[in-house]
């Protein structure tokens, strides 16, 4: 599959890695704040009636992708069988051939005999200072550790389709005030370095989908489900502060056919003002998998 790639680095800490759902989040707010509340309202009404137009996907380091959750194998061997489990990214290479013949070739593959290791972000714990809200200056005694993530290296999110707007804008401006907030103490801030189109691995003649993104459970197949709390954002920061919680399939999860975008009400109670609701796009990105 042809994708546009886009490639972040991340300046800092993360609370966590970008998912595509949060994504679409900040970006609609970015929407706008640079062409009003009415185009918002106007692009949200436009994919309930006519579908969303692109797709993205989460964000993962650069050569790789999630381990799509086919048919499990079964293994006998301990050390094997850990291995396995714990797997959960994989090279270009690697993901083409178990797209096209299974699991089974997972035995040989670079990442589980030990020769490549996949990436993944450094934990650390951040030690910060309260603050007194009345004065805005550090509260005596109040001491507390964060718990955040340090990606190294770049990260690319994928994307299909023709979106209403410039997503690279988009981005720039999400990496500038920060992926889930905190920008001011250097958290979730990233750079756009870079994009092209790139050819995503499937299997030739697939029979199933695997996914890029969290998506809905309708038409899931293989699948590692996993409940969510949004937190509201934007302009609604400090408002009650989650959407209605949901559950939704893990990224690499597998499908028998596309179930489409999904256009999620998660408007919590009470709304954060008067007759607003709020909105989340749940939508799969179908990389092609033999099932």
């Amino acid at each position: 599959m042809k994708a546009q790639a886009y490639y972040l680095r991340f300046q800092g800490g993360l609370r966590a890695l970008p998912q595509a759902p949060a994504i679409l989040g900040h970006l609609f707010w970015w929407y706008r704040y640079a062409y009003g509340k009415e185009a918002l309202e106007e692009l949200l009404e436009g994919f309930q009636s006519k579908g969303l137009p692109f797709r993205i996907s989460s964000a993962f380091p650069r050569g790789w992708l999630p381990r799509p959750r086919v048919r499990p194998l079964q293994v006998e061997e301990t050390k094997l069988r850990k291995e396995l489990k714990g797997l959960r990214l994989l090279s270009f290479e690697t993901f083409e051939r178990v797209a096209e013949k299974g699991e089974e070739a997972l035995l040989e593959a670079p990442e589980v005999t030990g020769k490549l290791k996949p990436p993944g972000p450094r934990r650390l714990r951040r030690v910060r200072v309260g603050i007194d809200r009345g004065t805005g200056g550090a509260r005596k005694g109040i001491l507390f550790t964060q718990e955040l993530l340090y990606p190294e290296g770049e990260y690319a999110l994928y994307m299909v389709g023709e979106p209403p707007f410039d997503l690279a804008e988009g981005l720039r401006f999400v990496g500038e005030m920060g992926f889930l907030g905190l920008a001011t103490v250097g958290i979730g801030v990233f750079r756009l370095v870079g994009q092209e189109e790139v050819e995503l691995p499937e299997a030739r003649e697939p029979t199933g989908y695997a996914s890029l993104a969290p998506g809905p459970l309708e038409e899931a197949l293989y699948y590692e489900l996993e409940p969510y709390w949004g937190r509201l954002g934007g302009g609604y920061v400090g408002a009650k502060p989650f959407k209605k919680s949901y559950l939704r399939t893990r990224e690499g999860s597998v499908y028998r056919r596309d179930p489409g975008p999904v256009l999620l009400e998660l408007t919590p109670d009470p709304p954060p003002e008067p007759r607003v609701k709020v909105y989340e796009v749940l939508q799969v990105f179908p990389l092609g998998v033999r099932v």
